[in-house]
Formats: C-alpha cells, sequence, structure tokens
C-alpha cells in the first residue's frame, strides 16, 4: 500500500510539473496523459498509468527547447552523473579543461539498430567584455545509437586553454542537436591565475 500511495504521490506531482508547462507547445497533451496516469494509477491498471505517463514525458520532450543542464567544469566524466567535478573555477594559462553538461529536450533519429543520438558543440572564450578571443576550429560532433530513446545522455568537452593573461574570462558552449535543429548556448565563467 506504501508503494502504491508513494507511485501515486510521484504521478501527481509529475502531473503537476507537466500541467505547470502551459506556455509550452503541446502542453495539453502532456496534461492531458499525466492526468490520465494518475487515474490509470488510482484505479490499480499500474501498467497502464505507467505508458501513460511515459506518453507525457514524451509530449513534454518533444515539445520542450533544447536545454543544457548541469553544466560544469570537470576533472573527470565517465557517463551521465558520474564526474569529478573541478574545484572553482580557476584554471592556468595554457591548461586542458573539460566541460560536462546534460543536454535535454534533443530528439532522435531512427536507424536500423533503434535511434540515435546526434549533437554537435561549438566553443567560445571571451574576456569580460564580451569580445570573442578564439573560438574551435570544428564542431566536435556526440553521438550514441540506442534501441531505447534515452534521455540520459551526456556529452564531455575537453579544450586546451590559448595563452590567457591573468583574469576573468567567459567559456560559451553552444550545443546544437541534428535530429531537431535546436541550439542552445551555456556560459561558464572562469579566471586563469598568473
Amino acid at each position: 500500500m506504501k508503494d502504491w500511495a508513494s507511485r501515486a504521490s510521484g504521478i501527481a506531482v509529475a502531473g503537476a510539473l507537466l500541467f505547470a508547462v502551459s506556455g509550452v507547445a503541446g502542453a495539453g497533451e502532456v496534461a492531458d496523459k499525466a492526468g490520465e496516469a494518475e487515474t490509470l494509477l488510482q484505479a490499480g491498471k499500474t501498467a497502464e498509468a505507467q505508458a501513460a505517463l511515459d506518453g507525457a514525458v514524451d509530449a513534454f520532450w518533444k515539445n520542450a527547447p533544447l536545454t543544457l543542464k548541469n553544466a560544469r567544469f570537470v576533472d573527470e566524466a565517465k557517463g551521465f552523473g558520474d564526474y569529478v567535478p573541478h574545484d572553482g573555477n580557476r584554471f592556468g594559462a595554457s591548461s586542458p579543461i573539460q566541460i560536462y553538461v546534460e543536454p535535454q529536450g534533443f530528439g532522435w533519429a531512427e536507424v536500423a539498430d533503434g535511434y540515435k543520438i546526434a549533437l554537435s558543440s561549438e566553443i567560445e572564450i571571451r574576456n569580460a567584455s564580451g569580445q570573442i578571443l578564439t573560438k574551435s576550429s570544428a564542431p566536435a560532433v556526440f553521438e550514441k545509437i540506442s534501441r531505447n530513446r534515452n534521455r540520459e545522455f551526456q556529452i564531455t568537452v575537453g579544450v586546451q586553454l590559448p595563452a590567457l593573461k591573468a583574469g576573468d574570462y567567459v567559456l560559451v558552449l553552444t550545443v546544437t542537436d541534428a535530429a531537431t535543429g535546436r541550439s542552445a548556448p551555456v556560459e561558464l565563467p572562469f579566471s586563469i591565475t598568473g
């Protein structure tokens, strides 16, 4: 009984969160499917409720913009949520750095073995006044093929900093999704120590 109550509470919270995005195109479908999931769960139809909730999440994901969650400097990244954060945002001149980010709202291309995620990234380094000092010469490409439409996907981008003077800078990482054509930037301020 406690498990059922937990699931009902989780679906209600998910439904409320999904309903809260009423400004997003397709939010009616999201709210309808979340409400259907809650009704089915209360009727004891757990498998059908899960399928309806999955449909709500699919509708939300399809209509949400590409966003970059959990963007940070890291010392090491092994996979989704499996990383060692860099202590602070200070680096030496010409240091190698890594940026970890979890894209959300990307699409999938259907391929023979399932679904393909294909993202590319570009980097700019700007000074404190916004002037672009350098940028990547070519996009880095990240791809994954899975039998399911995975939503847990991370990218880790490595870059060798140029010989910058001591001071404050901003790294701008722009990620583009091949399936939808959507792009999203994220800014990571950092400092070069003298």
